[in-house]
């Protein structure tokens, strides 16, 4: 029996709540060995530049695992392949309860890379499925918010649990936390009535699909692509390394420093709301995509950049400081949200959840090399200060320059009738 239209969009709510706190419990899991980092580095005796490499292990298998996960839910029901995702995570989290050693954590991390890579994307993909076109900004929107309240509360929980019992309880309570979400999603979790595979079936017969080679190398894509990449770079140096810049550079306890970087991600909400709803309102006006999406994604990647260098340079003041470095490394953040919208609307709906997982795959390389450049940087350096600014100019400038460069190479209409033409050339010549 079909839902009612009532029931549908109940429904429709309630499987993107359950898409936000998942991916809460995804960027718990990425901070959470910034947030242990002082306490784990002493007991297991592991230096900076080992720490590095630990945290880039995460990413080892991330975007590989992306990629495969993406092209497996265009032909598998994506609420198998969230529950899936999630008892990894949790199998990967647990045994740190009990015992940690360093190859044990470079195992769980790799573990947990491989259950994450996928995990923001086939959200969006889920989610989607719920909601017509014209209705999937504001979804979308909630369920990257989940991204900002993993790490809004990261700091001041998995720190209480931490100081009041063990880092080792901290790990136990992620572990946990995924198994429950687990069981919420079999229950309440599953697809809407616009799954792409719907979509598939209707138009396979007069669409031919377009080689990825030429999605990837499209101007529009990779460049979208690349304001990713440089933002999850950032990102991905604000979850393992901003906690403890906050304690040993900033000097703020343990307990303060994850009151403080709950202010530090919290920043992130209102920005990305404002650049949401800007980008929503310039196409509500008609604006082009190019301006609307395209251009806004690129002005918060050349502001965050500029506030860092700022930060660095321009000022003193420890708050000051602090506040900067924060608006640098949220405003990029915003590529999260139209990053997607932009392959979404380019690619034909026949290859948008692989299109979407290849573009987060790739993107997600800068979280491979960030932190492990950085343990080096402050390894190498005469004093933890200076590694740390070191490590954000090399963020600031990578930010300016793939910034600069998406202002001219972002063309989404053009890049669109590409990919149309090709579709129907490819028809065409199968129909011959």
């Amino acid at each position: 029996m079909a839902m009612s239209e009532r029931s549908l969009v109940t429904r429709g709510w309630i499987v993107t709540l359950l898409l936000a706190l998942f991916m809460v419990i995804n960027f718990m899991d990425k901070a959470i060995l910034g947030i242990v980092a002082v306490p784990l580095m002493q007991e297991l005796n592991i230096h900076p530049s080992e720490f590095g490499m630990i945290a880039s292990s995460f990413f080892l298998f991330f975007s590989i695992s992306a990629i495969i996960f993406g092209f497996i839910a265009n032909k598998t029901s994506t609420k198998w392949v969230l529950i899936v995702l999630a008892m990894i995570w949790g199998i990967s989290q647990i045994p740190l309860a009990f015992v940690a050693t360093v190859p044990l954590l470079y195992f769980s991390r790799i573990l947990l890379g491989i259950g994450e890579g996928p995990a923001y994307p086939l959200a969006l993909h889920a989610c989607y499925s719920w909601f017509k076109d014209e209705k999937r900004n504001l979804p979308s929107s909630i369920i990257f918010q989940g991204v900002t309240v993993g790490l809004l509360i990261s700091g001041p929980i998995l720190t209480y649990i931490m100081l009041n019992h063990s880092w080792h309880a901290a790990f136990a309570t992620l572990g946990i936390a995924s198994v429950v979400w687990m069981i919420l999603w079999f229950v309440f979790g599953g697809e809407g009535p616009y799954v792409a595979k719907n979509a598939v079936q209707s138009t396979s017969q007069s669409l031919a699909k377009i080689a990825y080679r030429k999605i990837i190398f499209d101007k529009t894509y990779l460049s979208n692509m690349m304001l990713y990449w440089v933002s999850y770079w950032i990102f991905a140096i604000m979850f393992t390394w901003i906690p403890s810049y906050l304690s040993k550079v900033m000097g703020y306890g343990s307990k303060e420093a994850g009151w403080m970087f709950m202010l530090f991600t919290g920043i992130n909400i209102p920005l990305v709301f404002i650049g949401s709803w800007l980008s929503q309102k310039l196409l509500q006006r008609k604006v082009s995509s190019l301006i609307a999406r395209g251009w806004v994604s690129c002005t918060f990647v050349l502001a965050g950049g500029l506030s860092i260098l700022a930060a660095i340079f321009l000022v003193n003041d420890p708050m000051t400081k602090v506040i900067l470095l924060a608006l640098g490394f949220n405003l990029p953040q915003l590529t999260f949200v139209l990053s997607s919208t932009i392959v979404a609307e380019i690619v034909p709906v026949t290859q948008r959840s692989s299109a979407m997982s290849i573009n987060s795959a790739l993107a997600t390389t800068g979280g491979l090399l960030a932190p492990a450049l950085t343990g080096r940087l402050i390894q190498n350096a005469l004093s933890p200060s200076q590694g740390y600014d070191h490590a954000f100019i090399v963020s600031a400038i990578l930010a300016i320059v793939v910034g600069g460069i998406g202002y001219f190479a972002i063309r989404p209409d053009s890049s669109k009738k590409r990919f149309e033409q090709l579709s129907s050339q490819g028809t065409l010549a199968v129909a011959h």
